[in-house]
């Protein structure tokens, strides 16, 4: 599997798991593990291609601030990545760590962090693979198409969670 392919099947899988857990008021970990891998493999995407050498244990936004660096990939292809959206990503990657690396407390996510974080992953995804992607076909036309609708759902879920 490709790791455009790869990144095709983070987004879908996060979104179906979002659509079954978004009612709910125990939300689905797979769900915040998945906004996160998909923001992060967007960026290894792009920063691959623009000939950046990918630390082998880079933190959780580690890879969306070297993104989001001109002197790493150049404009206009830089992700925007400003303070809110920092924090809010921050939040995602909290509960994602709080999830798989377990110290004998309860895992909890609350939906101001899915509303707020998911957005934020779903954003960096659009830019750096669909908006200004720094190869033009890093996805065919079929999986662009199947992104961009899941990524809308992903959206559609976290401001159904934030009203």
């Amino acid at each position: 599997m490709t790791p455009e392919h790869a990144l095709c099947e983070t987004v879908r899988f996060t979104a179906a798991r979002f659509e079954t857990c978004s009612t709910e008021t125990a939300f689905d970990p797979w769900v915040v593990t998945g906004g996160v891998l998909m923001a992060q493999q967007a960026a290894v995407l792009a920063l691959r291609a623009a000939g950046d050498a990918i630390p082998a244990q880079a933190g959780g936004t580690e890879l969306l601030l070297r993104a989001a660096s001109k002197d790493r990939l150049p404009a206009p292809f830089t992700l925007p990545f400003g303070s809110a959206a920092r924090q809010s990503f921050d939040r995602l990657v909290e509960a994602r760590n709080a999830f798989m690396h377990p110290r004998s407390v309860l895992w909890h996510v609350g939906a101001d962090t899915l509303s707020r974080a998911m957005p934020v992953a779903t954003r960096t995804v659009r830019h750096l693979i669909l908006t200004q992607p720094i190869l033009p076909d890093f996805v065919s036309p079929d999986q662009q198409s199947g992104l961009v609708s899941d990524l809308d759902a992903i959206e559609s879920y976290a401001e159904f969670l934030d009203s």
